[in-house]
């Protein structure tokens, strides 16, 4: 199997969310080099966004548009995604670095990552049971905004523990509102999705051909 130039920057999207990860929890336990680690996560974290629309911006430019390229690209947005959503609840029990801006604040994040992670196991079903009966679904408006702010919105969460000279919770309260219209566009686009779809659960009818009877 011949990889793609799109499939390769897929398949790096991949690798790279180890290192992402790895750098964002030493920041916790490596204060002297909190900020610095930080700083390297996010930017690497901004790096795997960018390339998803980049790998499949190329993808149709050349006309190499795979059947693997297709499988791998939502799969490593789905990866991505969900390791960072259980990332950030976990950062969020350190109460003591500043991180919990209300109460219950981490109880809401854990409850919008499980309906997010429910969220994209609902769709990709969805899309599965399209493609057995050979339906193809256009891409959802909704869902593709949903995506620029659950991105946007975990990448500032990340520097969420850096209080700024003025605005200690700057990070941390610009991130969590920005992930929250992610979160609420994530569960529309899902329901508009599938509400806008649902002749894919409408059941074929079996054609009984008639038997000719000859004379």
């Amino acid at each position: 199997m011949k990889l793609t130039l799109a499939t390769k920057i897929t398949l790096l999207r991949v690798i790279l969310i180890i290192p992402t990860v790895i750098l964002y929890i030493l920041a916790f336990y490596i204060e002297g080099a909190q900020l610095g680690l930080l700083i390297a996560s996010c930017v690497l974290f901004a790096i795997l966004c960018a390339s998803d629309f980049i790998d499949g911006a190329i993808a149709r430019k050349t006309k190499t548009v795979s059947d693997f390229g297709k499988f791998l690209d939502p799969l490593a947005d789905k990866v991505v995604i969900i390791i960072m959503l259980f990332l950030m609840v976990w950062s969020a029990g350190f109460l003591e670095r500043g991180y919990i801006l209300y109460p219950h604040d981490v109880l809401v994040l854990a409850v919008i990552g499980g309906l997010i992670t429910t969220r994209e196991l609902v769709v990709s079903i969805f899309r599965a049971v399209a493609a057995a009966k050979n339906v193809v679904l256009a891409a959802d408006i909704f869902g593709k905004f949903k995506t620029i702010f659950l991105d946007v919105g975990m990448t500032v969460l990340i520097m969420a523990p850096v209080k700024a000279p003025n605005v200690p919770y700057f990070f941390a309260w610009a991130g969590t509102i920005i992930f929250y219209i992610g979160a609420a566009l994530a569960l529309y686009s899902g329901v508009n999705y599938i509400v806008k779809n649902r002749h894919v659960f409408k059941e074929e009818e079996p054609k009984h051909e008639e038997e000719k009877k000859e004379d």
